[in-house]
This record gives C-alpha cells, structure tokens and sequence, in this order.
C-alpha cells in the first residue's frame, strides 16, 4: 500500500466556522504564516495553507469533537486529497464509507495495455501459474481485433484477478470521515489499515484538532 501527493486545505474556514455557533470568533488565536513574497505558496507548489493553529481553537475543536460527529461539523470543512494505491480487497472495505469521493484506475480499460508481475500485487505470494494464465489472455487479447473475443479475454482475466491486485484511487475526503475511520479501524488486523490510520495521525494538525492522542477517541 502506498500514499502519495497528500494535500490538505480548509483549516481558515473550518476554525472560522467552529465558532460560528457563539459568535465567538474575537477568542480565536490561529493565524496565517506571512512571507514577504505573497506568492511564495504559489512558487513552491505547496500542498497546505499557511495556517497556524492556535492553542485555543485548539482546545475548542477538541472539546466539540469529544462530543460527538454532530457537534465537530467543522472537521468537515478540511478537505484531504491523496492518491492511494492499495489492494482490491482494502477498497472494498474504503469503499462501505461515506463523504470520499474516488477516482480509479480502470481494469476495464488498462488491465489488457501490459502484463502483470508480482509487483502488480499487495504480496509476491500470487501463483507464478496464475499470473502466467493471466498474461495469457492479455496476449490474446492484444492479437485479436474481434470485438466480442477481445471481451472475453477481459472477463476472463477480471474472473481470475486475485483481491490483492493494487488499484491506484485519487481519493477527496475530509477530517471527520478519516476521524471516523480511524475510530473504527486503527486496531484492525489488516496491516493496510494500520498503515492508513498512522497516516492519519500525521496529517496537519489532526491530532491537534481532534484530539486522539489525548484519549479523545
């Protein structure tokens, strides 16, 4: 499992809207990095605001998330974009929660374009055999122009593809679904999901905002 060009944006909004409910903006204490040159995040391709969380809003965020999803609707407002590739399997499970939004490689389409290999897969313990059946009818596949043979050759493949053949996903989600997941997954015995709920952990600010590590969970 692999997760790359992770970006997280909203944390301005999300703060201005935690306190929203007791018009309490005037307690805030985030603020934003200056740099002289004001196009300094554009020129650095950076992936997240210059923003600086404060030790009360902090402590708010925390203290709303400790209550329950409906009163830490702010956590929402991050928006995390990222690129995962993962197995077949672990997507069926990604794919049971809400508010993510995917994009995928399609076998439909670029499964038949090259052989697979042991690399194509979460472990090297697929069937040598398996992989050289497959490799197979993609060779078919690729030789024939007839329509109706070229879909039977891509359905026989898809018929065989093991769970663990990686998938790569754009994913959009945000800071209260991955709370969520985290909740719910960060014991599971799958080591994908102990790999995705530690990088969970390491998103900007998201200990601080939800507190986990301080037994907020």
């Amino acid at each position: 499992m692999e997760i790359e060009s992770t970006q997280v944006f909203g944390f301005e909004a999300a703060i201005r809207a935690m306190r929203n409910p007791l018009n309490s903006h005037v307690k805030s204490d985030s603020k934003f990095e200056q740099y002289d040159d004001p196009l300094y995040w554009a020129k650095n391709n950076a992936n997240e605001e210059r923003f600086i969380l404060g030790e009360k809003d902090a402590e708010l965020s925390q203290k709303l998330t400790k209550a329950g999803t409906e009163h830490c609707k702010h956590l929402r407002f991050i928006t995390v974009w990222c690129d995962i590739t993962a197995p077949r399997f672990w997507w069926q499970e990604m794919d049971t929660y809400r508010h993510v939004e995917k994009i995928s490689e399609s076998t439909m389409h670029t499964l038949m374009k090259k052989h697979i290999s042991e690399q194509d897969f979460e472990k090297d313990n697929v069937p040598a055999t398996l992989i050289e059946k497959i490799n197979t009818y993609i060779d078919l596949y690729q030789q024939t122009d007839d329509v109706e043979e070229k879909h039977n050759y891509l359905i026989a493949c898809k018929n065989v593809l093991p769970e663990g053949f990686l998938q790569k996903r754009t994913v959009c989600t945000n800071y209260q679904t991955l709370l969520n997941m985290y909740k719910q997954r960060q014991q599971h015995k799958l080591p994908s999901w102990q790999y995705f709920c530690n990088w969970i952990l390491n998103l900007t600010y998201f200990k601080e905002l939800t507190g986990v590590e301080n037994g907020n969970k």
